[in-house]
């Protein structure tokens, strides 16, 4: 029965390959239609607008390729509810991976700096204007986080836990995740947040949470990049301050556990 409801994981991780080769050859075509169309438009521009446009495939081609297999995206990608509580232990989780992932950067920079041309490849996350921050809303925030967790904390790793156990599927589909951002340099921090946003998702069941936990740490992540440097409260040197990440911890741990003792419950419930 899940053969007639599920792709095989192998044909699931063709159809990503698939998928993000599409992704580089549109953003590739757009980028090139940028640059002719307005030359003095700065790398920094085009790239967010990239990341709006070259983000649509990356949710699109699996949705097609769905339709055609008739397959149920509902279980594919997850769409069920979830109650309030679990919508707001999810903002909890978001808000507190952010600092933790920032400080772990900010460590792993201390051993592997970054180097000067991947610095300024991040300038497209300067936000100047208005425009530019709805363009970082939408691209970065918005579409990144839905697309992204459709796609591997759904398709992905939905199919991987059908066909083996839950922690090789979370393990799977984070390194997945990893592999398709080509970011040798951030790929521990990208590692360990999937490994956390998975087991969020085959906990709950739902692509909410996960979708819900990528957003505000991406947003979190902008809010650093753009304003980081000026908050005192926030920073001790070149480090978060230690205050934050105990905090930030302490919330994190409680609120998975949290999660965690949801689920458990309403599944004893069930069983009765």
């Amino acid at each position: 029965m899940d053969e007639k409801k599920y792709p095989e994981p192998v044909e699931a991780l063709v159809v990503i390959l698939i998928t993000f080769g599409v992704v580089l050859a549109i953003a590739f075509i757009i980028a090139i239609f940028l640059f002719t169309l307005s030359p003095k438009m700065t790398l920094s521009s085009n790239t967010k607008l990239i990341s709006i446009l070259g983000g649509i495939p990356l949710l699109v081609v699996p949705i097609i390729y769905i339709k055609i297999k008739k397959y149920n995206p509902k279980e594919l990608f997850r769409l069920n509810p979830v109650s309030n509580d679990i919508i707001f232990l999810s903002i909890l989780i978001g808000l507190t991976i952010g600092p933790l992932s920032d400080e772990l950067d900010r460590l792993i920079q201390i051993i592997i700096p970054l180097p000067q041309w991947f610095i300024e490849q991040l300038t497209f996350m300067q936000a100047n204007s208005a425009t530019d921050w709805i363009l970082l809303f939408l691209g970065v925030v918005a579409l990144a986080a839905i697309s992204e967790e459709f796609v591997f904390r759904g398709f992905l790793q939905v199919t991987l836990e059908r066909k083996g156990d839950v922690t090789r599927a979370v393990i799977l589909a984070s390194i997945s995740w990893t592999l398709i951002h080509i970011n040798p340099y951030w790929a521990i921090q990208i590692f360990i947040m999937g490994i956390i946003i998975g087991f969020i998702a085959w906990r709950t069941n739902s692509i909410i949470p996960p979708v819900i936990v990528h957003a505000l740490n991406n947003f979190m992540s902008l809010l650093f990049f753009n304003f980081g440097e000026e908050l005192d409260w926030y920073l001790m040197g070149e480090h978060v301050t230690p205050w934050i990440l105990v905090v930030s911890l302490a919330v994190l741990v409680w609120s998975i556990r949290k999660m965690t003792a949801i689920y458990r419950a309403a599944q004893q419930d069930l069983a009765h």
